[in-house]
């Protein structure tokens, strides 16, 4: 059972900083944050089995130039409840786990400003850490574990939810939800929301254990794990230690062309190479100065204009952004990861500087893609012309081969047309709703509601019978703006049973 503390704490957490990392916010949950007592009530002390997961999302997202990997997203509801038990239960997991100066990875300690986990600059100091501890020995044996979150085993998770304290029924609902991301497949957990990586991290416990039993002194961050050797031969010998404890505790595999045996002095030039806060050009280190000057440094700050003065504002041109991400694109292997993080501090201030040459170059910048749409949705201080002329260009690369050939890609680049009500091009997406996919039409219903195109919206309600659920919630969302009596009458005829579901429809009717 779930206290009404937990759900709140949920519920605000997801509306804050939505439901993962990958995938634009779900607009719905605004809803259910403006009527959380309601849904507290729904879900507060009831048997968890009355809440079967619902459908989530899943799109294959890029990593680099060449690979992929599946994301998921799960259904609204799912999430708030995943996120309330982690927050609940979550201790019991923590108090488990080695301690935080070895193993660094999503540390437990729930903070509604920073998240679940306890700093956001855990892969620094891992690295760091890593640094200074290579100086002891002679060498290092990285390893990385193949297609990890894929081959985790539920059975796993479950006994380490048992051990960690969580109630058999809070276990159950855990396990269910993660069979209904597998199509009942008893392997792989989803990639992308929050919640996630501390069941992830409950499943390396025995893993952890075993390798320091072993005598081996490591370091590990999620699936990358260091063990630090004094010849080349201790290494080897560490390899084969590593590789039969994977194989024996959960049938995991070494990533061959990740794992390998590196000598101090390079390992050394690695851990450089992978600390996030390295700059490409003086021109990075400035922006990144002055953007930590606003924020205090908190990563999910987002900073207004207005608080932000005229001489600094100014002193951040479109010429030296420009100049910033051209030199990471023009390198032999662009460091997208760094190129990633760069674009979520952009998105921090909003400054319109990278719009022109992120529009230019997104066939190069395509593992960039969900990042440069959050910040294109950041954006501030430009004037409703220069939208139009955005979502222009936005609908140019709609037919653009990349984006035909990636869903998530579509996905990414619609949401922005639900978010900004200025980049107005609604004739446009009406045209392509007939023939396009479930999750595209969602996004065109999410902009049908932010463009105030509720006459149209009301053409589509004999259609809801055949939405699928995410359609659905959206439909009703955007049905909040039809005359009262008319949305009262289609709304009260649904058959609703979920708590989400339910809410959501009464705060439609409402507004």
């Amino acid at each position: 059972m779930l206290n009404g503390d937990a759900i709140r704490w949920a519920v605000d957490f997801v509306h804050k900083h939505s439901d993962g990392d990958l995938f634009p916010k779900t607009p719905e949950i605004n809803a259910i944050s403006s009527r959380i007592e309601e849904f507290v009530g729904l879900i507060e002390g009831k048997d968890l089995s009355q809440f079967p997961p619902g459908a989530c999302r899943r799109f294959i997202v890029p990593k680099d130039e060449i690979s992929y990997r599946q994301a998921t997203q799960l259904d609204p509801q799912d999430s708030i409840i995943l996120t309330s038990i982690i927050y609940q239960y979550g201790k019991g997991i923590e108090e488990r786990r080695l301690n935080n100066d070895v193993v660094y990875s999503y540390r437990f300690s729930p903070d509604i400003n920073n998240g679940l986990y306890s700093t956001q600059n855990s892969w620094n100091e891992f690295w760091t850490k890593a640094w200074k501890k290579s100086h002891d020995y002679q060498c290092v044996l990285y390893c990385d574990i193949a297609d990890f979150y894929n081959q985790i085993y539920h059975h796993i998770v479950e006994n380490q939810l048992i051990a960690s304290g969580f109630p058999n029924q809070v276990t159950k609902w855990i396990i269910n939800l993660l069979e209904s991301t597998t199509a009942n497949v008893s392997r792989g957990v989803p990639v992308g929301p929050h919640p996630i990586h501390l069941l992830v991290e409950a499943a390396m416990i025995p893993i952890d254990n075993s390798i320091s039993t072993q005598g081996l002194y490591f370091l590990r961050y999620a699936d990358d794990i260091l063990v630090f050797c004094n010849s080349e031969q201790s290494a080897r010998n560490a390899l084969a230690k590593m590789a039969t404890i994977l194989d024996k505790q959960q049938r995991l595999m070494l990533q061959r062309h990740k794992t390998k045996i590196i000598s101090a002095d390079n390992f050394r030039v690695l851990c450089n190479k992978m600390i996030e806060d390295r700059p490409i050009n003086n021109e990075e280190d400035k922006i990144l100065k002055l953007i930590k000057k606003y924020s205090g440094g908190d990563p999910y700050r987002t900073v207004t204009y207005s608080e932000i003065t005229e001489s600094d504002w100014g002193s951040i041109t479109e010429e030296i952004i420009s100049k910033i991400i051209y030199e990471y694109i023009d390198q032999d292997e662009i460091d997208y990861i760094r190129l990633r993080w760069f674009y979520r501090r952009l998105a921090q201030i909003g400054h319109p500087g990278a719009i022109e040459v992120s529009l230019k170059e997104m066939s190069k910048l395509s593992p960039c893609f969900a990042n440069i749409c959050m910040y294109l949705a950041s954006v501030q201080s430009i004037d409703e012309d220069r939208w139009k002329y955005i979502g222009n260009r936005l609908l140019e690369l709609i037919d653009t081969e990349d984006v035909i050939n990636n869903e998530f890609f579509r996905l990414s680049l619609l949401s922005l047309f639900t978010r900004n009500k200025f980049i107005n091009h609604f004739s446009v997406l009406v045209n392509m709703y007939s023939g396009s996919e479930p999750f595209v039409r969602r996004e065109i219903l999410l902009a049908a509601h932010q463009n105030a195109a509720f006459d149209w919206l009301r053409e589509q309600k004999e259609n809801y019978q055949v939405m699928d659920p995410w359609q659905k919630m959206a439909f009703v969302y955007g049905a909040s703006g039809l005359p009262s009596d008319e949305k009262k009458f289609f709304l009260n005829r649904l058959a609703l049973q979920r708590p989400f579901d339910v809410v959501l429809s009464k705060w439609s009717k409402s507004v």
